[in-house]
């Protein structure tokens, strides 16, 4: 096999014919051209073969042994008899008026991926901004909005600081079936919120069956609003980590009190735990704090006996009916103890309950936000709204 005839191999581009090589340290250039004779006007659909005028350009392809490699092709401009116009041949390889193939953009976007532009760039040996308009082009080519909205059925939203310290709140809507981003909103407000989902048409709003989320006002109304006949649905971690608060809280106090002792440092993460996950070492610290205090004992088991009813009923109704039970058999002391959590279920019993309807979970979401946090992590920030946004989608496509 004659060295060009390696090279056209390495290459794998069947359009393609080389006609020489130039090798040196760092660098190898492929001088080539097309292997066709003709080219189709793009206004009239006529072949021509009338060659007007040539020119080389220069793109950058795969790095071939630690070498950057550049194909120096020979594009002909076209006369067409036809319509008397001139038009010049594309590459089926590279985009016009881009310094790339195809392929190295693709590289160019798995290597961005987890790390900054800046990074990138020094990688590839290509300027960070050349990285960040190709890899924000990719994005938007990757990701297909209309149809991520058309498949969603059970929406999850959630929101996440966009600027530390700044409350600049972004809004994450998610695919809780498909476990897919379906958009990133620069805003949480109501306002805003209730316009962007007017703006995708009532067919949007009426193929939405369910709606979880936290227990923010704002993302309830929302979704009673703008989806009247889907099921609301708070995340049971929220609720569980509400619950746990008050359980913490209290001892907290017994930490403080008189009454401290060695097994309350290690308490905190055995309260946490349900009672049918505890180790047998966990077991018995949790019975020495409770022989230490009794109380301890009633606001643990008051605990579990939440926990129990969401998972062992499978009708709202009861629910409801059971959770009214649990909140009134309880004591003054108890009653102070979880105010703050009863005071808000008393205001969103109905979606605490229908979570056993089909135990819909915001933990897809949740996910989600971990993977925008590692973008903007390693790219110190993204400040861009649209590039974090963008990024994020193509991402978790």
């Amino acid at each position: 096999m004659e060295n060009l005839e390696l090279y056209e191999h390495l290459l794998n581009l069947s359009s393609v014919k080389v006609e020489a090589v130039e090798l040196t340290k760092d660098k190898v250039t492929i001088s080539c051209k097309l292997s066709t004779n003709s080219c189709i006007c793009p206004t009239c659909g006529q072949v021509s073969s009338q060659v007007h005028q040539s020119y080389n350009r220069i793109v950058r392809d795969l790095n071939l042994i630690s070498r950057e490699v550049y194909l120096s092709i020979k594009i002909r401009q076209f006369y067409c008899k036809t319509c008397t116009s001139y038009f010049t041949e594309s590459l089926d390889f590279a985009d016009a008026n881009k310094s790339h193939t195809h392929r190295q953009e693709d590289f160019m976007f798995m290597i961005a991926h987890k790390q900054s532009y800046s990074e990138s760039a020094v990688i590839l040996n290509i300027h960070p901004k050349t990285i960040e308009r190709t890899v924000l082009s990719l994005c938007k080519e990757r990701v297909n909005l209309s149809e991520r909205y058309a498949q969603v059925k059970r929406l999850g939203i959630d929101e996440q600081s966009h600027k530390k310290g700044k409350k600049d709140y972004i809004c994450v809507l998610t695919d809780l079936d498909r476990g897919t981003l379906v958009d990133i909103l620069k805003s949480r407000k109501k306002e805003d919120l209730i316009a962007h989902f007017e703006s995708l048409g009532s067919s949007f709003c009426e193929q939405i069956t369910d709606v979880s989320c936290d227990y923010w006002r704002g993302y309830i109304s929302v979704a009673q609003h703008c989806f009247p006949t889907a099921t609301i649905v708070l995340d049971r971690f929220h609720v569980t980590n509400l619950l746990n608060s008050c359980v913490d809280k209290f001892r907290k106090l017994l930490r403080t009190s008189e009454t401290d002792n060695l097994n309350y440092r290690r308490l905190k993460w055995i309260l946490y735990k349900q009672y049918h996950k505890l180790s047998d070492k966990e077991l018995t610290n949790l019975q020495l704090c409770f022989e230490d205090c009794p109380l301890l004992k009633e606001v643990y088991w008051k605990r579990e006996q939440f926990h129990h009813i969401l998972d062992n009923n499978q009708k709202v109704e009861v629910v409801l009916q059971k959770i009214e039970e649990w909140v009134e058999s309880m004591n003054e002391e108890l009653k102070n103890i979880f105010k703050s959590f009863t005071t808000t279920l008393n205001n969103t019993m109905k979606y605490v309950a229908n979570y056993v309807k089909n135990s819909l979970s915001n933990a897809v979401t949740e996910g989600l936000n971990n993977l925008i946090r590692s973008i903007r992590r390693v790219a110190f920030g993204m400040p861009n709204f649209e590039h974090l946004r963008w990024r994020a989608l193509a991402i978790s496509n």
